[in-house]
C-alpha cells in the first residue's frame, strides 16, 4: 500500500513539474521525437561510414531547407486565403440569411444574437477577434524562441545519440546497465518504428487530400493537405477535424450542396481507408496501446501541453508503458495499458 502511495505521489509531482515547466519540456520532447524521425536517415548514412558530425550537419541542413521551401508554399496559400476571407464572409452571411428565413428569424434578431454572443466573450475577459490576431502576430518572437530551443536540443541530442549507451555502460557497469539499455532499446525501436511509419502514412494522407481537392478545383488545396498531414498525428479526432475546413471552403466557393457532399464523402473515405485499412496493415501491432489508453492519453497530454501534447501523446505514453514493463511493481499497470 505504501509503495502504491509513493507511486501516486511521484506521478502527481511529475505532472506538476511537467506542466509548470512546459516551456522547457515541450521543445525538449519535440526535439527528442525529431531525433527518432531523423535517426532513420542518420542510420542510413552510417552504413556508408559517414562521420557522425557530418551526418548531423547534412540531415539538419536538408531538413531545414525542406521546411523552408515547403513553408514558402504554405505561406503563399495562407496569404491568398487571408485575401479571400472577405469573400467567404460575405457568402457566409448570404447562406446564413437563407437559413434564418427557414428558422423564421429576421436579420436584425440574428445580429442582436451575434452581438450578445460576442458580449459574453468580452465579459469572460476574452479578446475580440482582431486583438487575438494581433496577439498571435505579436507572439512571433515567442514561436521563434521555441524553434531555437527545439533546434538547440535537437543538435545536442543527435550528437549524444551514439555515445549515450557507452556512458551508461561505464556508469552502471555491464550487469546493471543491461536492463536499462534493453528498455531504452525497446523504446527507441518502438517509437522510431511508429514515428517513421506514421510520418509516411500522414504524408500519404496529405498528398491524397491535396490531389483530390485540386481535381475538384478547390482553393488552397496544398494548405488543406498540410493540415491533414499535421492533424493525422493526433489520434482519433485529428483526421476528422482536418475534413471540416476544406468542406466548408467547398461550400463557400461553389455554393453547391451536391459538390460539397461529394467532396466531404471522398475526404472521409480517404481518412477511413488510410486509418482503418492501410495504417493497421503497415503498422502491424504498432505500440500495443489500448484504444481507451490512447484516448485518455490524448486528453491528459492535451490538458498538459495543449496541441503539442496531443501530437506527442501516443509516443510519450508508449515510452512510459515500456518503462513500466521493466519494474515488477508497475508491470501489471503496463499490461492493463496494452491492447493485446
Amino acid at each position: 500500500m505504501v509503495q502504491w502511495a509513493a507511486w501516486v505521489l511521484l506521478a502527481v509531482l511529475g505532472t506538476v513539474i511537467l506542466k509548470t515547466l512546459a516551456f522547457l519540456f515541450v521543445p525538449l520532447a519535440i526535439a527528442l521525437l525529431l531525433v527518432y524521425v531523423l535517426g532513420i536517415p542518420l542510420d542510413f548514412l552510417g552504413r556508408f561510414k559517414v562521420p557522425n558530425f557530418l551526418r548531423i550537419i547534412l540531415v539538419v541542413f536538408v531538413g531545414i531547407m525542406f521546411l523552408y521551401l515547403f513553408g514558402r508554399l504554405v505561406a503563399a496559400n495562407i496569404k491568398e486565403f487571408h485575401e479571400q476571407l472577405p469573400v467567404f464572409e460575405e457568402k457566409f452571411w448570404s447562406y446564413g440569411q437563407s437559413l434564418l428565413v427557414l428558422a423564421g428569424m429576421s436579420a436584425a434578431e440574428a445580429t442582436e444574437m451575434y452581438a450578445s454572443f460576442l458580449a459574453s466573450f468580452t465579459q469572460a475577459d476574452f479578446k475580440p477577434i482582431g486583438a487575438i490576431v494581433q496577439r498571435m502576430s505579436g507572439s512571433f518572437f515567442s514561436f521563434l524562441g521555441d524553434t531555437m530551443w527545439v533546434l538547440l536540443f535537437l543538435i545536442f541530442l543527435m550528437a549524444e545519440r551514439e555515445g549515450f549507451p557507452r556512458r551508461v555502460l561505464r556508469s552502471l557497469g555491464r550487469e546493471n546497465s543491461e536492463p536499462v539499455l534493453e528498455a531504452l532499446g525497446r523504446i527507441n525501436k518502438s517509437v522510431q518504428h511508429y514515428l517513421g511509419l506514421k510520418t509516411a502514412i500522414s504524408a500519404l494522407t496529405g498528398f491524397l487530400v491535396s490531389v483530390v481537392l485540386m481535381l475538384f478545383g478547390i482553393h488552397f488545396a496544398l494548405l488543406w493537405g498540410v493540415l491533414a498531414f499535421a492533424l493525422n498525428f493526433i489520434p482519433n479526432i485529428g483526421s476528422l477535424i482536418s475534413v471540416a475546413p476544406p468542406v466548408a471552403i467547398t461550400l463557400f466557393q461553389t455554393g453547391s450542396i451536391t459538390k460539397t457532399l461529394v467532396v466531404a464523402g471522398v475526404l472521409i473515405s480517404i481518412q477511413m481507408v488510410v486509418g482503418n485499412v492501410v495504417e493497421p496493415k503497415v503498422m502491424g501491432q504498432g505500440l500495443n496501446l489500448s484504444p481507451l489508453v490512447v484516448l485518455l492519453s490524448l486528453l491528459f497530454w492535451g490538458w498538459m501541453w495543449g496541441i503539442p501534447g496531443m501530437l506527442l501523446s501516443v509516443p510519450l505514453t508508449a515510452a512510459i508503458k515500456i518503462g513500466m514493463e521493466q519494474l515488477d511493481s508497475t508491470r501489471p499497470v503496463a499490461r492493463l495499458m496494452a491492447d493485446k
